[in-house]
């Protein structure tokens, strides 16, 4: 059900793309390799000059165990590789001429239009060039394994819709634009620290991955220095030398000892210019799965964290504005914490140095003797830690209602650190006997019983789920009113005939 209207659309787009697609594969003596690879597309979205890209690939590895002869009951396995490759992108359709569109006819005459995004007959292919370093390892019979990833990728040439000033004639045009690199490393630890000879054993398995990404430069000229991914509340900044993905909003403001500056009437101050108040990426992610076997049981849970990064909650800003939240309790009554306090003539709040005794009129009122008349009381005040635009400290209480209506405005109020560590997966699984299986003309048979995310171990951010953002894209930093994130439970039933 709806309360306004359905509306439909529909689009329709054409597309032609082709691809010719190559590979060499050697090896010499079965430890060394070289792969390479390359691919041509020609797109129907490009101009017809410049509508071919050719995008390769190599990769080779030396596995040095062999090739040097050091596998030992120490040494299994050592191997060395590295990598470069290249992908192209095509446009979307229809970005190479701007075109009129038909609108309602205005008494009787044709009307068109032309659209306000200033197209280009000049795109070129997006481009992101990538390599990668590393190395794997086993030792004493494969009961510890070790592998390393370094990898960087510059992406170039990226198609965006630039903002212009209206005087141009368009809002926006399109753009070969940007140059991010993204570099980082992944590592994967593995380990089997007890194995019996009675059929137990246990499997760990870590990884750890640290990513950093910065923006080198949004065009040649150099006259670009943001580009706007997200916009709305708080807006998502692909800003040149810094990380992809910066949280820019208004800010609170402070003095030159970070202390918050409040106004005359008590309430934090709110910045006149935004500011850069986090990245939606994480400082590193990491995991830990435990295996532990016996026989034909087996046990095994999976916890992954990530650290660093914002988010922007739409949810905690509207709920503390509206007050239906439970941190908003705070300063709303004198057993929340609210201080007492009464409105004097020239309309200042005065706070009562103890709690008054009060008479309750019949519309819910609080009424008090102040200075030897009834006067009319609160118990919602709050007295924001700050200091007055003089550098003293604040002494205005101001009613809790107007402070949270007041931080609905400071963007900075509301983005949280969205650090988190979960038990993600816990399965338990049971392997049927052999006689079973043989009896119903299987080779093996086994029941799992699986649950998924079970328990969030950590959080900094209150109300919501750190990893409930819009989008996995460029709006990831940003969560609206989202739904609390589900439990899930499985029964899986696997046989092998």
């Amino acid at each position: 059900n709806s309360r306004d209207p359905l509306t439909s659309s529909n689009d329709f787009y054409r597309l032609r793309q082709y691809g010719l697609y190559g590979s060499i594969q050697l090896d010499y003596r079965r430890w060394a390799f070289l792969n390479i690879t390359g691919r041509n597309d020609w797109s129907s979205t490009l101009p017809v000059d410049n509508n071919s890209y050719f995008y390769p690939s190599v990769t080779a590895s030396v596995l040095l165990s062999e090739a040097f002869g050091w596998r030992s009951k120490a040494v299994n396995y050592l191997k060395i590789r590295g990598g470069w490759s290249q992908v192209g992108a095509d446009a979307n359709p229809y970005q190479l001429a701007t075109v009129f569109t038909s609108e309602t006819a205005f008494n009787g005459n044709p009307l068109q239009s032309s659209s306000t995004i200033g197209m280009n007959p000049n795109l070129k292919p997006e481009k992101t060039s990538s390599i990668e370093a590393g190395f794997e390892a086993a030792f004493w019979d494969n009961r510890l394994y070790l592998d390393f990833t370094y990898y960087k990728t510059d992406s170039r040439n990226q198609i965006l819709k630039l903002a212009t000033t209206a005087a141009s004639g368009y809002t926006s045009q399109v753009r070969n634009a940007g140059h991010i690199r993204n570099r980082g490393y992944e590592i994967q630890l593995g380990a089997v620290p007890i194995q019996t000879s009675k059929g137990f054993r246990w499997n760990l398995d870590l990884n750890y991955g640290a990513n950093s990404s910065k923006v080198v430069k949004l065009d040649d000229e150099g006259l670009i220095t943001s580009y706007q991914l997200y916009s709305s509340g708080i807006q998502i900044l692909a800003s040149v030398s810094e990380a992809y993905g910066t949280l820019f909003g208004t800010s609170y403001v402070r003095d030159a000892n970070g202390n918050v500056v409040v106004d005359a009437n008590g309430l934090p101050k709110i910045s006149t210019t935004n500011k850069t108040l986090g990245k939606f990426t994480p400082d590193w992610t990491g995991g830990i799965s435990n295996t532990f076997s016996y026989r034909s049981l087996s046990l095994s849970f999976l916890i992954d964290a990530s650290v660093g990064g914002s988010i922007f909650s739409n949810t905690n800003k509207t709920g503390k504005y509206t007050g239906v939240l439970a941190n908003t309790l705070s300063g709303r009554d004198a057993e929340h914490g609210g201080l007492w306090y009464y409105t004097d003539a020239m309309g200042n709040n005065v706070r009562l140095p103890e709690s008054p005794s009060y008479s309750v009129s019949s519309d819910g009122l609080y009424y008090a003797q102040v200075n030897g008349q009834s006067t009319r009381v609160y118990q919602d005040g709050i007295m924001v830690e700050g200091v007055t635009e003089s550098g003293s400290k604040n002494e205005e209480v101001v009613s809790a209602e107007k402070y949270y209506h007041r931080i609905y405005s400071i963007a900075e109020a509301n983005v949280y650190d969205a650090s988190y560590v979960k038990l993600r997966e816990v399965a338990l699984s049971y392997r049927l006997p052999r006689l079973w299986t043989q009896k119903l003309h299987l080779q093996e048979a086994s029941v799992t019983l699986t649950g998924r995310n079970l328990w969030t171990i950590y959080k900094s951010v209150t109300n919501i789920d750190p990893e409930s953002a819009l989008t996995t894209g460029n709006a990831q930093g940003v969560e609206a009113y989202s739904l609390p994130t589900t439990r899930s439970f499985g029964v899986n039933l696997s046989v092998k005939f």
